[in-house]
């Protein structure tokens, strides 16, 4: 199994000694363009190899008069250097500074979000485009982590280990408006996720569509080939919305031959309409508060209906025994249609109806055939299930409070513990 997950399991590290380009040192501004395509390239980890894979890819078209495609590219072992990707090479670029120096030829911590910060203000600053894209390439969790470094030069400023999903708000603060932030990395296509990124206040950034897997994502990740291909193609809809889907279709269509990553679990992209999403928590807070009190007055029925309903909703993730996430849509669709109580099933079929009008997913055939909704929500087994290794143990529990407006404004932890059997702990 290779796959873009951290702290989900243990890979071999893998380095490619692959020399550095010999390039021209240039600056532009990018003008007329339709799109920009930031790409923040984290290969300092054991995904170096396949950072050398997708910059390839990406040179095979490179950037064209519509389609900007600028990459800090941070290898094993290699200090950092800033590039436009061109047709057939990378041009290296200057005028990008983290901490006052440039970062060209500095080891610098892909994990620090000011090094993000800098990297989206230089694009946009030095590649103005109709529209922006930001992907960050790297390994991802369920907890919205990303962009792990392995090495950092002596003494850097910060000593964080990956980018938080508050961190990236906050990177992008005064940004403007970015049309599609996607994850080239895995199960950030999370209920919790998007809904945290739908809360990022407009001031900072207005992020119109999240494109993420709920699943695993190979190492081989998006085929750059493709989307720079398509997105080149005169007949090729350049709306936002029209590159978030077509960035999940070709993903789909590229696993789609065999069903799955080979030796992998099932994959599938979703595109999420942040805006549409928003109003999804107090949907479902509506259900999950009737849940609690049919639990505790029918509290037999209603657990086997839960478990009846999560277990439909969990997918190729229990392959290793990493069963605590389970697919939002399968879970409300056996609510909707299986309980007897009319208000239930209403309810339950509400919140499915805002999730499918605010997420379109592509699946290949193998997790379609699971009835894989697009988006993933924590969902433990039992409350001592908690404590084994593969789900991180009794912390994430203040973790995922911390972490996720979607525990209180969706009532989903109270609703875990009405179902668990157990009471919350208070200081």
């Amino acid at each position: 199994m290779s796959h873009r997950s951290w702290g989900l399991s243990i890979v071999a590290v893998l380095i490619m000694l692959v020399g550095m380009y010999a390039v021209p040192v240039v600056r532009s501004v990018g003008s007329g363009a339709q799109w920009t395509i930031m790409v923040y390239l984290d290969g300092d980890n054991n995904l170096d190899p396949d950072s050398v894979a997708d910059i390839a890819e990406m040179e095979t078209v490179g950037s064209t008069t519509n389609v900007n495609v600028i990459v800090l590219w941070d290898r094993y072992d290699q200090p950092a250097y800033l590039y436009k990707v061109v047709d057939g090479d990378v041009e290296q670029l200057s005028g990008m500074k983290v901490y006052g120096n440039d970062v060209n030829g500095v080891e610098v911590s892909m994990a620090d979000w000011h090094v993000l910060e800098a990297f989206v203000d230089y694009c946009k600053d030095n590649y103005q485009a109709e529209h922006y894209a930001l992907d960050l390439w790297d390994h991802g969790n369920a907890f919205g982590y990303t962009c792990w470094d392995d090495h950092a030069a002596p003494g850097w400023p910060s000593s964080a280990r990956a980018i938080s999903l508050a961190e990236v708000g906050m990177a992008l603060a005064g940004f403007g408006t970015l049309d599609i932030l996607t994850y080239d990395g895995c199960t950030i296509g999370m209920a919790e996720i998007a809904y945290e990124l739908s809360l990022v206040p407009l001031e900072k950034v207005q992020i119109e569509y999240l494109v993420a897997s709920e699943e695993y994502i190979p190492n081989s990740g998006y085929a750059y080939n493709k989307i720079l291909e398509k997105m080149n193609d005169p007949a090729s809809d350049m709306s936002a919305a029209g590159v978030a889907t077509m960035l999940a279709d070709l993903y789909a269509e590229c696993y789609s031959p065999h069903g799955q990553a080979k030796g992998s679990s099932t994959v599938g992209l979703s595109v999420v309409d942040l805006s549409e999403f928003r109003p999804f928590a107090s949907a479902l807070d509506s259900l999950t508060s009737l849940l609690k009190t049919r639990l505790s007055e029918h509290r037999d029925y209603y657990h086997d209906l839960i478990a009846e309903a999560r277990g439909e909703g969990n997918l190729g993730w229990s392959l290793f025994g990493w069963d605590d996430r389970i697919d939002m849509g399968a879970f409300l669709l056996t609510i909707s249609t299986h309980a007897q109580d009319e208000e239930v099933a209403k309810l339950a079929g509400d919140a499915l109806e805002l999730l499918t009008s605010a997420v379109y997913v592509a699946n290949t055939p193998a997790l379609q055939s699971q009835s894989a909704f697009g988006l993933g929500v924590w969902f433990p087994s039992s409350y001592r299930s908690i404590g084994n290794a593969n789900t991180g143990g009794f912390g994430v529990l203040v973790q995922y409070a911390s972490a996720f407006h979607f525990a209180e404004d969706a009532g989903w932890l109270s609703f875990l513990y009405a179902y668990w059997g157990k009471i919350p702990k208070t200081k």
